[in-house]
């Protein structure tokens, strides 16, 4: 299944200089059973209705279960929630 997570930061400067330490925490799922990839794709448009970023994971439900359990869930939520505007959450085969 794909799962994505829609980010927008507040800050829209926080998109380039919080990327690559939110890519390095996302790649810490792939040692998580269920999860078989993942990719950060960082928005091309600059206007303000738009997201900042789609982090877009491919994993089996069982992953999924893994990945909301995980200490990288935990710490995606405690370290970058306060600085979101708002987020989405889509699930699809």
């Amino acid at each position: 299944m794909k799962h994505y997570i829609i980010a927008k930061f507040k800050d829209r400067a926080d998109t380039e200089k919080l990327l690559p330490e939110i890519t390095a925490l996302f790649q810490k799922t792939l040692d998580l059973d269920g999860v078989e990839n993942v990719t950060i794709h960082k928005s091309n448009s600059t206007r303000d209705n738009r997201y900042s970023i789609m982090i877009e994971m491919d994993l089996s439900p069982e992953g999924l279960e893994a990945f909301d359990a995980s200490e990288v869930h935990r710490q995606w939520k405690a370290t970058y929630g306060d600085r979101l505007e708002s987020k989405a959450i889509f699930d699809c085969d």
